[in-house]
């Protein structure tokens, strides 16, 4: 356990950043590399802690993973299906993203294994996934109350399902959408609301068949073959957001944050910072091999309440903790709706940002499905805060440090290194006291 002591100092930021690779990307990525049959090859691949433990468990099931030193690109030698066979179990820490993906493959291998995870995930419920995937035939004993962890034999024979979503998440989604890459007949997902998709096309890149519509998610197997690729992943947005929200907010800031990743289904707290009044420019707008991506130049600006839908709320779902921050710095009064699903999966995240926030003086009114913040809360530093081991509050704190002359303590800062190993680096390199 570590802690981070902030300085005595407001800061702005001024200069240019390079933000790592994504972090979904890159889960997803791996993933389908060492399911396919060939070389694959990722560029501007993010060596976090939750992706080395990705890389482990595939490593486990057969793939060949290496470095090109060189380069610092990722090369994997796919198992083209055919997972290794194991006596020991595999464990997902606490990394969700993989735990999904994780069960919808082996839902297509009958070999049977067994998913163990850390302290978080040991206390997540998996029952809808296991739920689904015993639907389409495959074999899943849990070893404890709907939690990891499990036993799971999947099948040959796995049959295509209808599921009418009563959940937005995109990692249920994911996993199902892999076990249904291998299935017998489609299988098709009813969105309740869309949710991130690039699970779906990094699988069509890779050569499944999975057409999208606004409505359904349609997994095609007949004749899918996965074959590995090469692909650039672009900048992570989510780390792109921590200097976007804190540029908006540091009086005399401006910072350039080349190739980040823009995603649709990714960008939705640029859209909530345009409804709060901030002009955001997009400077270049490219399409590489995968994903879109784009240069943005962020500039200090007032901020006004908004009104942000359940619609707009998956699209934010990494960064409610900055949106919480961004609004209390606000003027007026700004309320999240539709945080019913949020809840549901990130329950922990929403009740240790309210605590922490508070410990600097911002105070927010939290119910079952919203979140009401009112505007212009001087940041009042109360205590020393703690991440609860979780990097989005981490991160999200350490930008609040920089609002205040108040230095205090952070405790258990390492979390950021489950997705952003150099950010309190990266932050430094672009800080300039005011």
């Amino acid at each position: 356990m570590f802690d981070y002591n902030t300085q005595a100092s407001k800061f702005k930021f001024q200069g240019e950043i390079v933000v790592p690779g994504d972090k979904s990307i890159g889960h997803t990525a791996i993933a389908l590399g060492a399911l396919a049959n060939g070389v694959t090859q990722i560029s501007n691949f993010s060596y976090s802690d939750d992706l080395t433990v990705t890389a482990k468990v595939f490593e486990k099931l057969g793939a060949k993973i290496h470095t090109e030193m060189s380069t610092d690109d990722m090369i994997i030698k796919g198992v083209n299906h055919q997972l290794k066979s194991l006596d020991e179990p595999l464990n997902v820490d606490n990394v969700g993203a993989l735990e999904s993906l994780l069960l919808g493959i082996l839902a297509t291998n009958t070999n049977e294994y067994v998913i163990q995870g850390g302290k978080y995930l040991s206390k997540r419920s998996i029952q809808r996934l296991v739920k689904l995937l015993k639907e389409m035939g495959v074999k899943i004993q849990q070893l404890t109350d709907n939690v990891l962890p499990v036993k799971i034999q999947g099948s040959d024979n796995l049959k295509g399902i209808t599921y009418q979503q009563d959940i937005s998440s995109a990692q249920i989604k994911s996993g199902l959408v892999l076990a249904g890459i291998y299935a017998k007949s489609p299988t098709v997902i009813i969105r309740k609301l869309p949710t991130r998709d690039h699970t779906e096309i990094l699988a069509n890149y890779f050569g499944a068949n999975i057409v999208t519509t606004p409505e359904t998610i349609t997994v095609n197997p007949e004749k899918t073959e996965l074959t590995g690729q090469s692909l650039t992943i672009p900048g992570d947005f989510s780390s792109a957001a921590l200097y976007i929200a804190g540029a908006l907010l540091s009086k005399g800031s401006q910072i350039r944050l080349p190739k980040v990743g823009l995603n649709s289904t990714r960008i939705g707290l640029l859209k909530v910072a345009k409804q709060m009044g901030a002009n955001i420019i997009l400077e270049s707008h490219s399409i590489n091999s995968v994903e879109p991506f784009g240069d943005l130049v962020i500039k200090s600006q007032q901020l006004h309440g908004t009104k942000i839908t359940a619609q707009q709320v998956p699209f934010i779902i990494d960064e409610i903790p900055l949106v919480a921050l961004m609004a209390s710095q606000a003027e007026g009064q700004t309320v999240i709706e539709g945080i019913h699903d949020v809840h549901l999966q990130l329950s922990d995240r929403i009740r240790n940002m309210r605590v922490e926030l508070a410990k600097l003086g911002i105070i927010m009114q939290v119910n079952d499905d919203s979140i009401v913040i009112e505007g212009e809360q001087k940041i009042k530093v109360k205590d020393n805060v703690d991440s609860h081991n979780d990097h989005r509050i981490a991160m999200m704190l350490c930008i609040a440090s920089i609002l205040t002359e108040t230095p205090f303590k952070i405790k258990n800062i390492e979390s950021i290194d489950i997705s952003y190993p150099s950010f309190l680096s990266d932050m430094k390199k672009v800080l300039v006291a005011r």
